[in-house]
């Protein structure tokens, strides 16, 4: 199921979506067109890659103001 974050620090010029397999929750990829994505992705890649499903991403505890904060929102259940 495609998901698309809502907002990232107050900047609406970027597009966040991930694709998501229903029966395990795992990510299957994602695409990132916003500041600092070249950084973001290395953190959707651990999660891809240690094969978490992406509640890991939605649940972290990211420092406020940044980039990376937007995957909760990328990857929350509204």
């Amino acid at each position: 199921m495609p998901r698309e974050a809502k907002r990232i620090c107050g900047n609406q010029r970027r597009i966040l979506k991930a694709i998501i397999d229903t029966k395990t929750n795992r990510i299957l990829g994602c695409t990132l067109f916003c500041a600092a994505s070249h950084e973001v992705i290395n953190t959707v890649q651990l999660v891809i890659d240690a094969g978490w499903s992406y509640d890991r991403l939605r649940d972290m505890v990211c420092t406020h103001p940044s980039i990376t904060e937007a995957l909760n929102d990328l990857f929350s259940d509204t």
